[in-house]
């Protein structure tokens, strides 16, 4: 893929985002749990001051920086990198990019990030999030897959040194 189908792509994952969000604040109160699948999975509105998992709350401006460091660093890479990009790896810069842009319009914008899905098992419960968390740790899975499946350089081995000596 080239560097404008990872843009595309990330355009998408971020209008989806900011849609979903939108139709939830529009349709349910703070607090007030829909539940989808009983026991499993609801809709809950949360208004979320800190970063993933909860962490570092009402930490805005230092969110807003990792994100912006974020967003730079897939930009760069993606105008640096050889053209074409492989698909897995265009997906896996895509789908942060465009999750990272959604979650930093919200810190900008709100001050806080709009959460909503939460999944859970009986009292064992996963912390309430959204589209962009979704595609974000989606992409880094895949990044993690991605770059775990490319073979690294081998190290130069004294026996390597040796053959290249006699020939």
């Amino acid at each position: 893929m080239n560097r404008f189908a990872i843009y595309i792509l990330a355009g998408l994952v971020l209008l989806a985002d900011q849609l979903s969000k939108l139709q939830i604040v529009r349709t349910l109160a703070p607090d007030r749990v829909v539940d989808v699948l009983p026991g499993f999975f609801d809709l809950t509105l949360v208004h979320n001051t800190g970063g993933a998992f909860g962490i570092l709350p009402h930490s805005t401006i230092w969110l807003v920086c990792a994100a912006i460091g974020a967003v730079v660093a897939i930009v760069i890479f993606t105008i640096r990198a050889a053209q074409p990009i492989p698909v897995m790896l265009s997906i896996a810069l895509a789908l942060p990019l465009g999750g990272a842009i959604g979650n930093l319009l919200d810190r900008v914008r709100l001050k806080y990030v709009v959460d909503f899905l939460h999944a859970h098992i009986g009292n064992h419960d996963w912390p309430v999030f959204n589209v962009a968390d979704s595609c974000i740790c989606i992409g880094v899975g895949l990044l993690a897959i991605y770059f775990w499946g490319k073979p690294t350089p081998s190290a130069v081995t004294t026996s390597d040194v040796e053959k290249k000596e006699t020939v």
